[in-house]
């Protein structure tokens, strides 16, 4: 340890590295010249030719090592060739022999190797990069740096008004790409993973992310946020008619600030990231599948949570409830009636995998639920649903579909989600999403009415003029797996937003376009690089009634730099969904078509008491449907 040490000492102060003799001054030994014999054999033998240095340190460069020769001492002779040879000395009974100095010297050439490498990664912010004021000078493509400042320890106020505690000195670089994609890019000052976490947005985005680059700070990554080209001040969404940002929004935001923020790390750093990740939920899920179908490059690993990868059809899907809640208000579904419709599905399938007590669905594919039982009989106005109401959740349940071929456009909702169909069944507030998108983007007409939406004729204009701009569909992953990338996918079984077997249907269709001589091994050759986890009582990215906190960023990691592929994620679910207030269950998360299945004894409020088994029926339906 002391040489280690001293080792790294020398690195740092610039010193240079331990020499042969001072190694060897420090043990009171002499340096052996080029050419040495060892002998560990106790019993007398001619003298040999030692084997010369560098063949014993498999190096052509001794580096340095000093080996010059010096004159021969008395008992040393020399062989024809010039090469020094060591006089005999018998062994001392029971003594181990010393090591002759070409070891000594191997050892330090190996552990000033090891030290010196690791001294410059960990210092490679001192000795090799720039300051952080010095970045704002920095010259990129297409990029301009608007600022850089350095960030102290502490309570940090960010301009999104929020205070994220305890962060650790950073330095904060602020940046545009030509004409309008902001983004910024936090770096810690000191205990850099060597690592870069590329974080996603929500929605419409227009803002940097701080909520999410906060913790990823707070974890020793470099991470970077973009607003994806335009502001969210911008209340009409005049920047869909902008074919440049809506391109940014839909494809290139998260790529361009890839780029930009590597060459600024290298820049700072002296060095780039070993390693990049990329965690997004929603739009950012969708931002993660359009990294790992179009620039598969960028990101060694991706955690998509709860994918809006279908954009264009989820837009269909809210105007298919939106029209519904808006031709007939009084079949809308407040709370009291999808708390009592949640009830009734729970009551008729809750405990199918043995854990009755559960207050979601662990799987709802297995639920088969007659919505008719709840209709109110002639005289009774409480305890049930009006034939209005029923009509509503039936519209709910139904997959989108052409109302003149009857192709089915988009997966409809599960059951066990009722309670969180707040939009779908209540209030059609989210229908402001697709009037901006198709209004600009498909009929060029900023005050499109929505209702006017034809599930039919403008169906193909949708999917000509919008959605190649904005959906990551692609199947084919096979570029991303071939370097060695690695995708976790997420789904909340209880989404309020999309549907939730969406991910199951687009998992298929990965799984059909992969070779294999039958389903099973192009199953075994997808989840090599693809995993797909279903989050029972999973909410959309987060909340909902079941187990929904979990780090599936450590699990990908893991997966990228030690092989270990995760076959459960362990889920904790909070009472009220806060962590101070103690844990209410934790159940493990399966690798599909894997599911949870409790095995009989013990607290079903513990993830150890669950295995992981495969569900043969439902995955074989699941792929026969999309064959079909």
């Amino acid at each position: 340890m002391r040489t280690l040490k001293t080792l790294a000492d020398r690195s740092r102060l610039g010193v240079g590295p331990l020499t042969c003799q001072a190694m060897a001054a420090g043990l009171g030994m002499d340096v052996v010249p080029v050419r040495m014999e060892a002998r560990v054999k106790q019993s007398a033998r001619p003298a040999q030719r030692a084997k010369p240095l560098a063949s014993i340190l498999k190096v052509r460069n001794y580096g340095a090592l000093d080996l010059r020769r010096r004159p021969l001492r008395s008992g040393e002779r020399q062989s024809q060739r010039g090469e020094m040879l060591l006089p005999q000395r018998p062994t001392r009974p029971g003594r181990v022999p010393r090591l002759r100095m070409a070891i000594i010297c191997s050892a330090v050439l190996v552990l000033q190797m090891l030290t010196i490498s690791g001294a410059a990664e960990a210092n490679a912010a001192e000795k090799h990069g720039s300051s952080c004021t010095a970045l704002a000078k920095l010259s990129l493509p297409d990029t301009e740096i608007t600022f850089a400042e350095l960030v102290p320890s502490g309570d940090y106020k960010a301009p999104d008004g929020m205070v994220y505690p305890d962060l650790p000195e950073f330095c904060r670089v602020s940046a545009t790409i030509a004409p309008s994609l902001k983004f910024e890019v936090w770096m810690p000052s000191t205990s850099w993973n060597q690592r870069l976490q590329g974080v996603g947005n929500g929605g419409f985005a227009g803002t940097i992310s701080y909520q999410a680059m906060a913790p990823a700070l707070a974890e020793g990554y470099a991470t970077a946020s973009t607003d994806t080209g335009h502001s969210a001040s911008d209340s009409e969404n005049a920047w869909i008619s902008n074919p440049t940002q809506l391109e940014m929004w839909g494809r290139t935001s998260i790529h361009l600030m890839t780029l930009r923020t590597k060459e600024i790390l290298a820049a700072h750093y002296g060095v780039g990231p070993k390693y990049s990740y990329f965690v997004g939920g929603s739009t950012g899920g969708r931002q993660g599948m359009i990294e790992a179908q179009d620039y598969p490059a960028d990101y060694d690993g991706i955690v998509s949570k709860s994918p809006g990868m279908d954009y264009s059809h989820v837009m269909m899907a809210v105007l298919w409830t939106s029209q519904r809640i808006a031709e007939s208000p009084s079949g809308v579904l407040r709370e009291p009636e999808r708390k009592l419709l949640n009830e009734a599905v729970l009551a008729a399938c809750a405990g199918r995998d043995g854990t009755p007590g559960d207050p979601f669905l662990n799987d709802p594919r297995d639920c088969d639920f007659n919505i008719k039982r709840l209709q109110c009989r002639p005289g009774v106005t409480s305890g049930c649903l009006t034939a209005k109401q029923i009509a509503t959740a039936e519209r709910v349940y139904a997959p989108v579909t052409n109302q003149r071929t009857g192709e089915q456009l988009y997966p409809g909702f599960s059951y066990g989600s009722e309670a969180a169909w707040h939009f779908a069944a209540e209030r059609p507030d989210l229908a402001s999403y697709p009037q901006a998108l198709f209004g600009r983007a498909v009929f060029n007409d900023p005050n499109w009415d929505w209702r006017t939406f034809d599930f039919d004729k403008d169906v193909a204009s949708v999917e000509k003029k919008l959605a190649p701009k904005i959906d990551a569909t692609s199947t084919d992953l096979a570029p991303f797996a071939a370097r060695g990338g690695k995708l976790i996918m997420t789904q909340g079984w209880s989404d309020d937003y999309q549907a939730a077997t969406l991910p199951i249907e687009y998992y298929n269709r990965v799984l059909q376009d992969t070779h294999g001589s039958d389903v099973r091994s192009s199953l075994r050759n997808v989840q090599k690089f693809y995993r797909l986890f279903m989050i029972p009582g999973g909410g959309h990215v987060t909340g909902g009634s079941g187990p929904n906190s979990f780090d599936a960023l450590s699990a990908v990691r893991a997966w990228v730099e030690r092989g270990t592929a995760p076959e459960k994620i362990v889920a904790t679910k909070y009472v009220n969904d806060r962590p101070e207030n103690g844990v209410s269950m934790t159940r493990p998360l399966c690798a599909y078509p894997r599911v949870a299945r409790y095995d009989g004894s013990g607290s079903t409020s513990e993830a150890s008491n669950f295995q992981c088994e495969n569900d043969w029926g439902d995955f074989a339906t699941d792929v026969a449907r999309e064959q079909r």
